[in-house]
């Protein structure tokens, strides 16, 4: 842009002189005709720029550590005549990380829509934000910049990817150890008996008193939102190592979850305060990491000590990334 403008002041010196040292209607025309090209193609730019529309999204709300995922910006302009240059800045950045960088979309003679699709960057977990941080829009001289409405922020969450089952200690082992009681399809007395409804599994039925009320009655285990066991991990070190320690972590409270075993997780924050998060559902869990994923992860491990305030003598596994884990 600052070129274009150093050749337009050049051709109205040009013009100008023309005119002072000769003064006829031609040096008069040309005059007039550099001064009112500017205003001409303001006005014409207008109209266009009215007619600016821009989304932002992203492929997926979740995407696993490793996926390919891509940001998207759809530029359309609803006015007949175009836009001569747009150009776009966009900041991405991982929260978890702080990993930051910058990216530039450019659409010249933009007429109907133009769209243009970037690689997330997964490589690491984390809350991810892409932001457009500036729009800005050229007359058809390329005199004049006007700044124009950015879309909203587009995010998403990057999971860790589930470790493998022989990297991780026996969990069959840890709850038998720590006493946790078993998942559903085992025997338990806390149960209530309700009505057969079409899709309950043959092995809850209680043949007993199916036979006495004739009619099929099923025994299911009553579901007790109550921690059965603490999870706490490890939240700090480079960003390998981070995601080591939250696929170990992501994969237990999986398998807990499945198993429908109430737990918490546990971790303390960069400035030291503790934090417990009850999990007994995949939703539940989701929006844990997310918490976790939001926020900054330290690089050295906190002064600060554990305070668990939750059930007394509730069993308790800690989650390293692999260099022992102790329950």
């Amino acid at each position: 842009m600052a070129g274009r403008r150093i050749v337009y002041g050049a051709a109205l010196l040009a013009a100008l002189a023309f005119q002072i040292f000769y003064d006829g209607y031609l040096a008069q025309f040309l005059l007039v005709c550099v001064i009112a090209l500017p205003i001409l193609s303001l006005l014409l730019s207008l109209p266009g720029l009215r007619g600016l529309r821009l989304r932002l999204s992203v492929s997926g709300p979740q995407l696993l550590q490793g996926q390919q995922g891509q940001w998207q910006v759809w530029v359309e302009n609803v006015s007949p005549l175009p836009i001569s240059r747009l150009t776009l800045r966009f900041h991405l950045q991982n929260a978890f990380t702080g990993a930051a960088r910058q990216e530039r979309f450019q659409a010249v003679g933009l007429s109907g829509g133009q769209s243009r699709a970037f690689p997330v960057d997964c490589s690491h977990c984390g809350v991810l934000t892409c932001q457009v941080t500036r729009v800005k829009a050229l007359d058809f001289l390329g005199l004049f910049a006007f700044p124009a409405g950015a879309p909203g922020p587009a995010r998403t969450v990057v999971l860790p990817e589930p470790a493998p089952l022989e990297e991780l200690p026996e969990l069959e082992y840890i709850l038998a150890r720590m006493g946790v009681r078993p998942g559903p399809g085992q025997e338990s007395e806390d149960y209530e008996v309700r009505g057969y409804r079409p899709g309950d599994p043959i092995r809850s039925i209680h043949w007993k008193l199916s036979s006495k009320y004739d009619e099929l009655v099923i025994r299911e285990r009553l579901k007790s939102d109550r921690p059965q066991m603490t999870l706490s991990f490890d939240l700090f070190g480079p960003p390998e190592r981070l995601d080591r320690v939250l696929a170990r972590l992501w994969t237990i409270s999986l398998s807990l979850t499945q198993r429908e075993i109430p737990h918490e997780i546990c971790w303390l924050d960069p400035d030291g305060r503790s934090n417990a998060e009850p999990v007994t559902s995949q939703a539940q869990l989701l929006d844990c990491m997310t918490r976790i994923l939001s926020r900054r992860a330290p690089e050295e491990r906190p002064q600060a000590t554990w305070e668990f305030q939750g059930i007394p003598d509730l069993p308790r596994f800690h989650i390293t990334a692999g260099e022992g884990d102790m329950p």
